[in-house]
């Protein structure tokens, strides 16, 4: 059916895509948003009605034809109740479908002031599904970010390290009204606190030892557009006032001026860091946490959203192979398997460096063997590398196989981490972002000994 309904449209002068279930079609989606979506109710793994509905959260605005062979009423009630554009009962003229999506594709046009095709094929996509995925979770995501882009509010973004903060907030900007004009990023722990206000506000010439000539501060350089700054509970109590104030007067002071500078630009703020915590130490100022936050985000970890891996893992070998000059053409089921039982506590970076390395080594399918998760020493310092046994004799199943290996690997991070705090267990608990409960049950599951104790 696809076939010949993709080959009727390429005859009318339509570009195409054509998926065979509902995950590939949210994939091609994520990839580039259609102008029309042409469902059938009834296929393998997500119904037509499923995709229908997570369509509408990443764009509801995108028209969605449903077709099925069984036109009950209730059945077409349900379909318009959800957001579909129409409702086409089987069998039908071919006539009525190309009369229908042309229809559906002139109403999306008015409504979005959108043509369909550009001489660049004016193809329109979603940052974050184009990047991240297309799992729920990041839909939702999506959607949160979509709504939030579309105001001029400012935004604070948490996540752990290597989830993708900063895409996230080039992607509020990239979808805002701002667009046009410079994303201005800053990572607020990287500078000295004594350079930290010139590089924000800028300086007067002289106006400190080493002040040569005027300087424009990050808020001058993101006039009209966005700043970033990256961690910004490193900033000392001090640098916050003088933010709070920036941001409530929406003007700034040059280190030694004495004229006041207007400024109109967007804050996105975003650390790793339990904000709650660092108000209740007296480290962060809970009044420029709440201006800061006039709307949050939260970027999951990925292994919160292990669904998206298989993307993620296509997107890293293709862009891996383009610099590298390779033809890597994907994971053999191992591979992937393993990918998927490990909890990445370096995220999505993590996952990226992994790839690469990957695809370095190998000649044409990443092999298990080709993915270093990290360097294996032995546990608790005694001998060599002690590999998982494979018992092949009496055919344990792959995924046990797996699930071995990538024990072995958590028991090794974990023992790691508690070498660096000394075994101090309520430090590794928070460096390894997981429950002091639930590290004590892995020390006891995994029998780790401090050494010498």
């Amino acid at each position: 059916m696809g076939i010949v309904l993709g080959g009727l449209f390429e005859d009318a002068g339509f570009s195409v895509r054509c998926a065979t279930n509902g995950e590939e079609a949210i994939r091609l989606i994520g990839e580039r948003l259609p102008n029309v979506l042409l469902l059938d109710i009834i296929m393998p793994g997500l119904s037509g009605m499923e995709v229908l509905k997570r369509i509408k959260s990443i764009d509801e605005s995108i028209p969605v034809i449903l077709m099925t062979a069984m036109a009950a009423v209730s059945g077409a009630v349900e379909a318009m109740r959800a957001g579909a554009y129409d409702y086409i009962a089987k069998p039908f003229h071919n006539e009525d479908v190309l009369r229908t999506v042309t229809a559906a594709i002139g109403q999306h046009r008015a409504r979005t002031d959108v043509v369909i095709m550009s001489s660049e094929n004016g193809e329109q996509r979603d940052p974050i599904l184009h990047t991240m995925g297309t799992s729920e979770v990041i839909m939702e995501l999506a959607a949160r970010t979509r709504r939030v882009a579309k105001s001029n509010f400012d935004v604070l973004i948490t996540g752990e390290t290597g989830t993708g903060k900063e895409l996230i907030a080039r992607a509020i900007h990239e979808m805002s009204g701002r667009a046009a004009r410079p994303f201005v990023p800053i990572d607020t722990g990287a500078i000295p606190e004594t350079l930290l206000e010139s590089e924000l506000f800028g300086h007067e010439d002289g106006a400190f030892t080493d002040a040569r000539g005027q300087k424009k501060g990050k808020f001058e350089l993101a006039q009209g557009g966005t700043i970033f700054l990256d961690e910004v509970p490193n900033m000392s109590w001090q640098s916050q006032a003088k933010l709070l104030r920036a941001l409530q007067d929406r003007s700034v002071f040059r280190i030694g001026g004495k004229s006041e500078i207007s400024i109109d630009v967007r804050v996105i703020a975003a650390s790793n860091t339990d904000f709650q915590k660092l108000i209740d130490d007296k480290s962060f100022r809970a009044d420029l946490f709440y201006r800061l936050r006039e709307f949050s985000i939260h970027v999951p970890a990925l292994r919160e959203r292990k669904a998206d891996i298989p993307f993620l893992v296509e997107k890293f070998i293709r862009l891996t192979n383009a610099e590298l000059g390779k033809n890597v053409t994907g994971c053999s089921t191992a591979a992937i398997e393993a990918l998927m039982f490990y909890d990445w506590p370096g995220n999505v970076r993590q996952l990226r460096s992994t790839i690469r390395g990957a695809v370095l080594q190998t000649g044409q399918v990443i092999e298990v063997g080709h993915l270093e998760f990290m360097e294996m020493t032995s546990v608790n310092g005694e001998g060599d590398d002690a590999p998982v046994p494979v018992d092949f004799d009496n055919g344990v199943p792959l995924k046990e196989h797996v699930k071995k290996h990538v024990s072995q690997i958590e028991r090794q991070i974990i023992y790691e981490a508690l070498k660096s705090t000394k075994w101090n267990k309520a430090k590794t608990a928070r460096i390894l972002q997981i429950a002091y409960n639930t590290l004590l049950t892995k020390i006891s599951e995994y029998d780790l000994q401090q050494p010498h104790a």
